[in-house]
C-alpha cells in the first residue's frame, strides 16, 4: 500500500511539474513602456517638471520629466515641435526621450502653428 501511495505522489508532482496543473495566467497590466508621441509643446511647467505636447491629432497629452529624461535639442518651451518616447508607470506618463526639431524645421510642418491656437 505504502508503494502505491508513494508512486501516485510522484505522479502528481511529475504532472504539476509538467504543467499539467492550472493553466498560466496571462498578465492583465497596460503596457508599461514603448509609447512615441509627435507634436507640438503648448505648455512647460519647470517646478513640476511635467510638460503638454498637443497631437497632430489635436489630442493634449501632460508628461512628467525625469532625471534619466533625455532631451535632444534646445530647452522645452511652448511652440517647441518635438517628438517624444515616454512609458506609464503608476498612472503616469514618464518621458524617457524628447527630441525637439529645430526652428527651422518647425516652420516647415503644419502642425507648428497647432500650439498658438
Amino acid at each position: 500500500m505504502r508503494n502505491v501511495l508513494a508512486a501516485l505522489a510522484l505522479v502528481a508532482a511529475a504532472a504539476v511539474s509538467s504543467g499539467f496543473a492550472a493553466p498560466a495566467k496571462t498578465p492583465t497590466h497596460p503596457k508599461s513602456h514603448g509609447y512615441s508621441l509627435a507634436g507640438v509643446v503648448v505648455r512647460v511647467d519647470v517646478v513640476a517638471k511635467t510638460f503638454a505636447v498637443r497631437s497632430n491629432a489635436g489630442t493634449e497629452t501632460t508628461l512628467v520629466r525625469t532625471t534619466a529624461t533625455r532631451v535632444q535639442g534646445e530647452h522645452l518651451k511652448p511652440g517647441d515641435r518635438v517628438a517624444v518616447r515616454f512609458l506609464e508607470k503608476d498612472g503616469k506618463k514618464i518621458a524617457t526621450s524628447v527630441r525637439v526639431e529645430s526652428t527651422a524645421v518647425a516652420a516647415m510642418t503644419p502642425t507648428a502653428s497647432a500650439g498658438t491656437r
